[in-house]
């Protein structure tokens, strides 16, 4: 198995609790969802997969959002459309982080009103947030414009909607993952105030003395999960906005790894007691100011930290990382003439990774399949990183015509540890050429931060470059009777500076180099109907590829998420005034992985055995297909409202292959090594309700 190494490198160390995680995920209801995409005009014709509505009450979900609270297999969750929409790849069984149009999850950035987000998806992918609270959604997947920074994948642009002026009320949800709370309402007559508070409810079914017996490995905290929201906020007149705002969320699981398990008999120093607990706390006030004659100005200051800490081995590795960002953003807007539209804005980080670890350094990337193979190191050290970053953009959305929209913009960041500057140029346009017909095109340049855990004095290479991208997207889009529209976008994207692992034991270079670059290209296909008549659907069809190339070799790859063909339909109708049904079909063609072709001694611990590696990416595991149901009633519980939701996750009850290992328990010799497949999840039933009080 390439192993969690690769897959999941950007957790660096902490990869020994991921089988465990894994595992568990086998046996709970984790969930896959899909949304409309949604392409605006102009600013956002930047493109894309757009999930949003335009409206002046920032308090009231926009339709398209709930659309996504609603969508079969979500139990409820809202940010889980994302593994629908075109372009957008999963990890694993239909969750992990998020692979954006060929780019890796890496090289995406999440935003939460504005400002950074320590992450919003959970160990098992549900998003952090209350179905309650979200206001707007929006992801960019290539071409976005100047105002946003710091990515060469995608942009999650997530918006919670504003408090409601109202008596204060409660609504209280619980389903087989989790339960939570919400209360919300008027504390004057100039501000109002919610506030969130959820908790996963697995550990409470999960028996410990009878789960992974025959894997040897003995859960000893089950996964839980902890999320948050607070927000207050308060108006001085129509014009003025002051807001108040928190949210955090936790993950922690823990288990212990025995001769038994696989984890142990491939890489022995796993043997013993393992834990992985994350914390996310983000603190932010903002002031924002709608003027008259299109004049807008938004103000923000705020502090997020976020720790990962992590054993395993017993008490012999450990690697503790905390991130603490203090931050300044502002935008301001304002029309010009008769046809444009002036946007400018900045942002500013100061931002800490201190760690304190020790653990056995694997040197590899993303490029390398045979991560357990790439054994460094030692490293027993402790260090504090400090980078400055600031951003400036221009953007003018100018009205050429009445059916013809143009953003011209340019963006430039910089950052005291790589000590680099970066002018970014975004162009996009949007012409309705003829009557319900629009051409959208973009093109932009891109920069992030380089990896973290590939920087650090000791693990990486202190003088790694920022990875860049190239972005360029051609759409077109036809509106059609009855609310049925259907659109096609291809898209292009190149990636250069993406690290490469040097050889382990060549002390001649350092342990990374900006030596990979990749493409990615392919097209969407987009059919909508909205909601007439009882029902709207929609069914979207991708088809791409993504490679990367070693520069210093020459040797090009299929990208470890490469995935051809991509389906999703999706269906919603409303039986009657009380029973809502949905259904949800995804099938996707194989992914690439790297087959195994032998058994070979494994160098650093005798009497134990590692896998021979053939073509890097050069197999297909099989077609993965799911269907998802949903059934939800309106009903009402000693006189207060509320909702049933009954889920079936994967109802065919698919064991969708989702890669390929070696079967260390049943592997006797170099000529009768066996294999096994990793399997995702059977079917699910799930039963969940609301009630409001």
């Amino acid at each position: 198995m390439p192993k969690p190494y690769v897959r999941f490198h950007s957790l660096g160390p902490l990869l020994p609790l991921l089988p465990l995680l894994l595992a568990s995920a086998n046996t709970i209801a984790q969930q896959t969802v899909s949304q409309p995409e949604r392409t605006s005009t102009a600013d956002s014709a930047v493109e894309e997969v757009v999930v949003r509505g335009r409206q002046s009450d920032y308090s009231v979900i926009t339709e398209n959002a709930q659309k996504i609270v609603d969508v079969p297999g979500s139990l409820g969750d809202p940010l889980m459309a994302v593994f629908s929409l075109p372009g957008v790849l999963s990890e694993g069984d239909g969750g992990g982080a998020p692979a954006v149009r060929g780019s890796s999850p890496s090289d995406n950035r999440y935003l939460v009103d504005g400002a950074p987000a320590g992450y919003v998806f959970h160990a098992f992918s549900t998003s952090i947030f209350n179905e309650n609270i979200i206001q707007d959604f929006q992801l960019f997947s290539a071409g976005f414009g100047p105002q946003y920074n710091n990515a060469i994948g995608g942009i999650f642009d997530i918006k919670l909607r504003d408090p409601r002026q109202q008596d204060f009320a409660t609504k209280v949800d619980l389903s087989i993952l989790r339960a939570g709370v919400f209360t919300e309402g008027q504390v004057t007559e100039n501000s109002a105030l919610y506030l969130s508070a959820r908790a996963s409810l697995l550990q409470y079914f999960f028996d410990k003395d009878e789960a992974d017996k025959e894997d040897g490995i003995r859960v000893q905290d089950a996964p839980e999960d902890t999320d948050y929201q607070f927000k207050y906020q308060y108006r001085l007149g129509d014009n003025h906005k002051f807001t108040l705002s928190a949210n955090g969320a936790s993950d922690l699981a823990a288990a212990e790894f025995t001769e038994r398990s696989t984890e142990v008999m491939e890489e022995p120093d796993f043997v013993g007691s393992a834990k992985i607990e994350n914390t996310f706390n983000n603190q932010s006030l903002r002031w924002q100011f709608d003027g008259f004659l299109g004049q807008a100005l938004d103000v923000q200051i705020g502090h997020y930290e976020n720790t990962q800490d992590t054993f395993w081995g017993g008490d012999k590795y450990f690697f503790d990382m905390t991130t603490e960002d203090s931050y300044a953003l502002a935008n301001y807007s304002f029309v010009l003439g008769d046809s444009h539209n002036i946007s400018v804005g900045g942002e500013y980080h100061a931002t800490d990774y201190s760690y304190d670890a020790r653990f056995i350094n694997y040197v590899c990337t993303e490029f390398d399949p045979d991560c357990e193979l790439r054994r460094g190191e030692l490293i027993d050290s402790e260090d504090v990183v400090r980078i400055k970053e600031s951003s400036v953009y221009l953007n003018d959305h100018w009205e050429v015509a009445e059916n013809f929209a143009l953003d011209v913009g340019v963006q430039s960041h910089y950052n005291d540890y790589t000590k680099e500057t970066f002018t970014h140029p975004r162009l996009a346009l949007s012409w309705e050429f003829i009557d319900k017909w629009t051409l959208t095109s973009s093109a932009g340049s891109y920069n992030r931060l380089p990896d973290i855990d590939k920087t650090f004095p000791q693990i990486g290479n202190t003088e790694l470059d920022s990875p860049t991208s190239d972005h360029f997207t051609l759409g077109i889009k036809q509106e059609l009777a009855n609310e049925w529209s259907w659109s096609v976008t291809t898209y292009y994207k190149t990636m250069d500076n993406l690290p490469l692992a040097s050889d382990v034991g060549d002390t001649s270079k350092p342990l990374y180099t900006n030596n990979v670059e990749g493409e990615a290209y392919g097209v969407d296909l987009f059919i909508s109907k909205e909601r007439t008549d009882r029902w709207y659907g929609w069914l979207a069809i991708s088809a791409s590829h993504s490679n990367r190339t070693n520069k210093l070799t020459g040797v090009e790859r299929d990208y470890y998420l490469d995935t051809p063909l991509v389906l999703n339909w999706v269906m919603n109708y409303q039986l009657n005034d009380l029973w809502t049904m949905g259904a949800r079909f995804t099938a996707q063609s194989g992914r690439a992985y790297t087959p195994i072709v032998g058994i070979q001694k494994n160098p650093w611990f005798e009497n134990r055995i590692l896998p021979v590696y053939g073509e890097p990416y050069s197999d297909r595991l099989p077609v993965y297909s799911r269907l998802d149901l949903r059934f939800q009633r309106e009903m009402t519980l000693w006189g207060y409202p509320g909702t049933y939701n009954i889920d079936i996750l994967n109802a065919l009850n698919r064991r969708n292959v989702t890669d390929r290992n070696l079967d260390y328990k049943r592997t006797t010799s170099p000529q009768n090594f066996k294999l096994e497949d990793e399997v995702g999840l059977g079917i699910i039933p799930a039963v969940g309700m609301s009630l409001t009080f």
